[in-house]
């Protein structure tokens, strides 16, 4: 199977550009090319701005600036040339299969004999964009459906045809789930493939019934969301995201190449709701932001947030959203009668059985589409794991009992007692004919929760585990995997059985994140009781535990992913080797909420810097930038450039992926392994503060309007100095770090930034 190392992405709209800088984060070079803009003095105008667009905003593109130098761009009328040397090509023009087909047979006499094709089309059949295509480059043409951004967008649903050769799909599969990191996930050439068929009709179903049943936009949002696993955004504000005259195309579209009889033709009659707000200009935020919400100002100047009347299109004031218990989303079926309840009843039952209609039609396994509305719209259980959570048999029967069509397999799955069975690997789906299947994954992906023997050693704060051949499986039990003296007695527990039983550990979980740092909460409610000796206690106990982590007698290797803040990020700065998922926002934070790195980050990170810069004064005033800051990355590529992992730390681009990768991480570790010698550094205390005290003075000026930032950065380089200087080992330092951090803590302005940021979720200026 030969190597991908070159792409070609056509169209370098939003999507086109998002696809093309993500093949550049998987590390392969790419030709972005678009039309010359008529009347353009640069020709490849339209390409190059896109590549300029890819590091802007709080969500670039690309993980790392530095990647834009993989893409080069150019044009459809003279570069066509460049794809005779690109592996595969992808094609992100407009959603019209005469302007696609056209392109084609303009780019066909360009392309290898062995290159990939693929459309990321949403809505096109494979078998009319192939119509014109030879065999050959027919055999080789598939649909590869990215979802938006495609950076940050986990699914991809692959399409293949009746000619396709299966030796390229299979290409194109394990390149996407290996280097793009996604979950591919095969389909049937019908129309809207996975998730947008069946996510088509649950918005369209919400919009439909809310206008029949009187239900206001906020009731709608506050019932179809957070109480189903849907994101926040609930539905009307999705439509807001994904721009209203795009809902009404879509509905348009499906409705057209559907069957008369497909139960999605019901909901997209009479929903013309989307057609009136884009005729009125209200197209949700890529317009003036007015949609179904919008904020306005009152005739006194005032920002008001409204929401639009669903009968009239005249917006109002927005009003709060309903109450609902916290099991809403599991018995909203027994509460028939309640105006909420029967109104999720009317949306979740036609999606849920929707789901079940589809299959076999769109896929051959329930997990699949499953997989594609966790991945492709965020639910936390996709419809049929979420079903098993209702309860199968009480949906049937209260389908039956109002009269409406039981498909064949939800009625199957009542019988069966649901849909899935077991845990682990030996986790099964049920299909349509009966037979337990394997839920599917990758090959060599492993999960915390295949690990099902009882733990090894476990308190209420951690739990490990035997991930087989010599390795350990250290997981964070505590919420959000939160940081306080308790876990770090358990990870010190844990250490000492390691060291006996196993001879490596990787530290990580199934979870969202690797640690959101220590547990800010037991912190303030200390400090607020005047229980400062047990702050103190922690600190030790942190830092004594982080000195155990990086001189353990065998390696420790830490998986990280989502977020790895505050202590978390000590973990990591402590471990042998870190294996980073690329989607880790990592960042030593403490300043934020008033305090410094004082679990051993501090030291840490100017140990790092030293070795980096080859000298104390230039590592100090490295680490104190990045401290100083509160720096938090977006990438684990951009965590190596501020020092938070090595440059030989390992990315990982698919998630499932991370503890299989850790672990053999660690066994590469294993053999002849010694732990690091004990580390000291020689600190001149006078030239260090020389060269920092111009670095406060500009960091004085630029938070002129938060003078506490000035203060907590003065803490923090005088650990860098290392107090009045000397040759310090770690637990000088350490000892420094803790000195600091007490002071720091003794301050109101230390505790308001807590309190801000436990209250708010946002850091405090003060």
């Amino acid at each position: 199977m030969s190597e991908i190392n070159k792409v070609a992405v056509i169209g370098s709209g939003v999507m086109g550009a998002g696809i093309a800088a993500h093949f550049a984060n998987a590390g392969a070079q790419v030709v972005l090319l678009d039309i010359v803009p008529e009347g353009a003095e640069d020709r490849s105008a339209l390409a190059k701005g896109a590549i300029a667009r890819m590091t802007k905003g709080l969500t670039p593109q690309l993980a790392d600036p530095a990647y834009a130098g993989r893409l080069t761009a150019g044009n459809l009328d003279d570069d066509l040339d460049q794809l005779s040397t690109c592996d595969w090509v992808v094609e992100v023009v407009l959603e019209d299969v005469g302007v696609k087909r056209e392109l084609y047979s303009k780019i066909a006499p360009n392309l290898r004999d062995d290159a990939i094709l693929s459309s990321n089309t949403s809505t096109i059949p494979l078998a009319d964009l192939v119509a014109d295509l030879d065999e050959g480059l027919g055999r080789r043409f598939i649909i590869t459906h990215f979802f938006n951004p495609p950076r940050y967008m986990r699914l991809l649903e692959l399409v293949t045809g009746p000619d396709t050769d299966p030796s390229v799909a299979e290409r194109a599969r394990a390149y996407s789930d290996e280097r793009l990191g996604k979950t591919v996930v095969p389909c049937n050439d019908r129309p809207g493939f996975i998730a947008n068929r069946l996510g088509g009709l649950w918005m369209n179903a919400a919009v439909r019934e809310a206008v029949a049943r009187g239900i206001a936009v906020e009731e709608a949002d506050a019932v179809l969301s957070r109480p189903f696993g849907v994101p926040g955004t609930g539905i009307f504000g999705l439509f807001d995201l994904v721009g209203i005259d795009l809902m009404g195309k879509s509905r348009l579209s499906m409705r057209s190449l559907l069957e008369a009889d497909d139960p999605q033709q019901i909901h997209t009659e009479g929903v013309d709701t989307f057609d009136r707000m884009a005729a009125k200009g209200y197209v949700g935020r890529k317009g003036d932001g007015s949609g179904f919400y919008r904020r306005s100002r009152d005739v006194a100047g005032k920002t008001v947030a409204q929401a639009i009347d669903l009968t009239t299109l005249e917006y109002r004031p927005r009003t709060k959203a309903p109450e609902l218990a916290k099991t809403f989303g599991i018995d909203f079926i027994d509460q028939k009668g309640d105006r909420l309840a029967d109104y999720a009843w009317a949306v979740m039952s036609a999606t849920l059985s929707y789901a079940a209609y589809c299959v076999p039609e769109i896929t051959g396994s329930p997990a699949a589409v499953d997989a594609g509305m966790e991945l492709g719209y965020n639910w936390r259980m996709g419809p049929f794991r979420l079903m098993d959570k209702i309860g199968v048999a009480k949906i049937v029967a209260r389908l039956a009992e109002e009269g409406q069509d039981v498909p064949p397999l939800l009625a199957l799955a009542a019988e069966r007692g649901g849909f899935y069975s077991g845990q682990g690997r030996d986790r099964k789906v049920l299909l349509p004919l009966g037979q337990q299947a394997d839920v599917p994954r990758g090959p060599g992906v492993i999960f915390a929760s295949d690990l099902t023997d009882d733990p090894v050693f476990s308190t209420e704060a951690v739990a490990l585990r035997d991930m087989g051949d010599g390795v350990a499986l250290l997981t964070i039990t505590a919420p959000n995997a939160a940081l306080d003296d308790q876990v770090m007695t358990g990870v010190g527990d844990v250490l000492e059985i390691v060291g006996r039983d196993f001879s490596a550990m990787v530290i990580g979980s199934d979870g969202n994140h690797f640690s959101v740092g220590a547990n800010l909460k037991k912190a303030l409610d200390r400090a607020d009781a005047g229980e400062l000796a047990l702050v103190e206690g922690q600190l030790a106990i942190g830092q004594a535990t982080m000195r155990k982590i990086k001189y353990a007698p065998f390696p420790v290797i830490s998986a990280a992913c989502g977020l790895a803040l505050g202590g978390g990020c000590e973990i990591l700065m402590h471990s042998d080797r870190v294996v980073a998922a690329l989607e880790s926002n990592i960042g030593l934070v403490e300043a934020n909420v008033g305090l410094l790195p004082a679990w051993g980050g501090t030291t840490a990170l100017l140990l790092r810097k030293t070795a980096e810069l080859g000298d104390p004064v230039k590592g100090a005033e490295a680490a104190f930038d990045v401290i100083s800051k509160a720096l938090m990355v977006g990438s684990a590529p951009m965590a190596q450039h501020a020092g938070y992992l090595r440059t030989g730390d390992g990315v990982v681009m698919n998630r499932d992926r991370l503890l299989a990768d850790a672990k053999s991480a660690a066994l590469e570790l294993v053999n002849g392994y010694a732990a690091p010698a004990k580390a000291e550094i020689a600190l001149d205390a006078a030239a260090i503060n020389a060269a920092l005290e111009p670095k406060l003075a500009a960091l004085a000026e630029a938070t002129a309007d938060a003078p506490y930032t000035v203060e907590i950065a003065r803490e923090t380089a005088h650990v860098l100095a290392g107090g009045d200087g000397g040759t310090l080992d770690e637990e000088a330092l350490h000892k420094l770090e803790a000195e600091g951090m007490m002071r720091l803590i003794r301050q109101d302005k230390t505790i308001e930034r807590m309190r801000h940021t436990m209250t708010t979720g946002k850091p405090l200026k003060n």
